[in-house]
């Protein structure tokens, strides 16, 4: 569930600078340079979240502080999507918790780690589809 997850965030991230350097109409406002700035920050974010953060988060029972804070951040920062770092973050705390969905033990921090997440992702689409539409 983790990396098809990761592999999501990273494409939909890098999707918008792409789109930028992309359509022929009109001369891009990125270049080659910044797109892989914005490509190196969604991989590194993506992989640190999902390849260090989550795994770790994963193996210990009271991790929902650091779940609930990466879908809060995730949510806060989704405005600002294009840098890379909320739907990594957002999608990171929604899924650090989906196991315990339906534990006796910390079930309601978990729902509500889950919610904030996908409302953070939500966020972080609904900003993207304002810059193209």
């Amino acid at each position: 569930m983790l990396w098809p997850v990761a592999v999501a965030v990273f494409l939909f991230t890098v999707s918008y600078p792409a789109n930028d350097f992309a359509p022929p109409p009109s001369p891009p406002d990125t270049g080659v340079g910044l797109l892989l700035v914005y490509a190196g920050i969604a991989a590194v974010t993506v992989g640190v979240v999902f390849a260090l953060v989550l795994p770790w988060a994963l193996r210990r029972e009271g991790s929902g502080g650091l779940a609930l804070a990466l879908a809060i951040l995730g949510t806060l920062l989704a405005p600002g999507f294009w840098t890379g770092f909320p739907p990594g973050l957002a999608a990171g705390g929604c899924v650090a918790r989906l196991g315990r969905f339906y534990a006796t033990k910390g079930r309601r921090l978990s729902q509500a780690t889950f919610v904030i997440g996908v409302l953070g992702v939500l966020f972080n689409v609904v900003s993207y589809a304002d810059v193209f539409l």
